[in-house]
């Protein structure tokens, strides 16, 4: 049996089982494994490899080498007005799947190149999600989650987007 082959009920409930335990190894599968299957099957308004190719190419040609949630938005759903919360959270949810892609084809994480408009910065917040997130996929992300993101960053805006696999594998 492949984790493929489990519903998403069954993924749900043995990711419950592993994180009441805060436990990530013991079943047939590893907790990163049912996380990253997850991460595989949860839907995106944007398409996975297309936003992870705009992160590099807006981060490119911006003077600081940053991409707002605005501006991801604003490709994806040209004309269509940004709805606070919704539009977040839309973004956020491509997000969510742009880091699954990366962990998946061991890239540089993109999404710390992804900041919020007013400030051009990651919020503490922020730096603290994508370096537990990312933890729990199994990255090594050594102790101190702004050196995690820093680093990251530095290895991201290394990344052209002809390198990225057109993949999800």
């Amino acid at each position: 049996m492949s984790v493929t082959d489990l519903s998403d009920e069954e993924l749900e409930r043995v990711k419950r089982r592993y994180l009441a335990a805060n436990k990530q190894e013991g079943g047939p599968f590893t907790l990163r494994e049912i996380l990253l299957e997850q991460l595989k099957r949860k839907p995106s308004a944007f398409g996975v490899v297309e936003t992870a190719r705009k992160i590099i190419e807006l981060a490119t040609q911006s003077k600081d080498g940053l991409v707002t949630y605005g501006d991801l938005w604003k490709v994806f759903c040209p004309g269509a007005p940004w709805k606070a919360n919704y539009s977040r959270r839309v973004v956020a949810d491509a997000l969510y799947r742009v880091i699954y892609y990366c962990v998946r084809n061991k890239l540089p994480i993109l999404t710390v190149l992804v900041v919020k408009g007013d400030t051009r910065s990651l919020s503490e917040q922020a730096i603290q999600n994508i370096y537990d997130e990312c933890k729990v996929l199994g990255v090594d992300v050594g102790l101190n989650p702004r050196e995690f993101v820093e680093r990251e960053s530095v290895r991201a805006r290394g990344l052209a987007g002809s390198d990225l696999p057109n993949d999800l594998q």
